[in-house]
């Protein structure tokens, strides 16, 4: 059986792997944000510490992954030419861009407004990331559509 696994496969595999790793726990977010603005205010920094460190440490180099992994994809399979693989590339440049700025921004003022205690400003806050992040939820979902039906 190894035998008919062929290269692409692996990377195909690799590129599947990179994006739950990359964007799984975002899906959870919204819930895990709602949880965390019912705790106390000083102890909902170190959800938002955790946070900042995932998108740093494992989101944005797995972006990479991903990235690599379907150039080469798109490359070797001559599919450059289709729409649906210029759209997969400009959703995950437009998903990578909210997530180091828009939402680690939000992360950072949220981590500092809980160490501050200011619960009005954290709530506003709140209300801005939760939408900023689903509407990556959604650009996600669009994308992984895109790649998986190929229009």
């Amino acid at each position: 059986m190894l035998a008919t696994v062929r290269f692409y496969d692996v990377v195909l595999w690799i590129h599947i792997t990179a994006v739950v790793v990359a964007f799984g726990a975002l899906f959870a977010y919204p819930l895990f944000l709602s949880f965390n603005a019912r705790a106390p205010i000083p102890e909902r920094a170190n959800f938002h510490r955790l946070q900042i460190g995932f998108s740093k440490r494992i989101t944005g180099p797995t972006i990479a992954v991903i990235l690599a992994a379907g150039i080469y994809m798109a490359s070797d399979a001559h599919l450059w030419s289709q729409s649906w693989v210029g759209a997969g590339f400009a959703l995950l440049v437009v998903i990578a861009g909210l997530g180091a700025t828009v939402l680690r921004k939000g992360e950072e003022q949220l981590l500092a407004l809980a160490e501050s205690a200011d619960e009005p400003g954290y709530a506003r806050v709140l209300r801005t990331l939760m939408g900023w992040t689903f509407v990556t939820i959604a650009l996600i979902v669009l994308t992984i559509f895109l790649m998986a039906v190929k229009p």
